[in-house]
């Protein structure tokens, strides 16, 4: 191979490279305020998204439904869900977060998947007869994990996104 060619090729290879690098860490990361508008805005599309579903799940009186009714109900209605917070949830993560923030946020989303990936398999359980789902979904002691993320989120700022439903 002529001599002018590998010149060429590491050149080609060596300023790819460095535009590769240079593109992937130049997002600026938000301010607080910034990412607190754009977050709740995210979770207010969620949230209009996700109403019409817990409408329809609890359009009923609960008292005009046996358990068994009700359990596959919180079970559509979770499978239903989770991908309108997941989707929440990835948006959230791409926005470009306060760098002091960063790893509160991050743990924060990651809590959230945690607690729909449970809220969904629990209630698949209940819907199929496992007691102790039963029992988790009925047990007004029961610490939410839905609340304590409510109130860590409003804790931050995030207000829409920590409303309680």
């Amino acid at each position: 191979m002529p001599r002018n060619r590998i010149v060429v090729i590491a050149l080609v290879l060596g300023v790819g490279g460095a535009l590769l690098t240079s593109c992937g860490d130049d997002v600026e990361a938000l301010s607080k305020p910034e990412f607190i508008e754009q977050a709740n805005a995210i979770c207010q599309i969620a949230s209009d998204e996700a109403e019409p579903l817990f409408e329809t799940v609890f359009e009923d009186e609960f008292d005009d439904l046996d358990q068994d009714e009700i359990l596959v109900r919180f079970a559509e209605l979770a499978v239903q869900i989770k991908p309108i917070w997941q989707q929440m949830t990835d948006d959230i993560r791409d926005l470009a977060e306060p760098d002091e923030d960063r790893d509160l946020i991050e743990t924060l989303m990651d809590d959230f998947d945690a607690a729909v990936d449970d809220f969904e398999e629990t209630a698949a359980a209940a819907a199929d007869g496992d007691q102790a789902a039963i029992q988790a979904l009925d047990d007004d002691d029961n610490d939410d994990p839905f609340d304590d993320l409510n109130r860590r989120a409003r804790e931050y700022g995030l207000t829409v996104c920590g409303e309680d439903s």
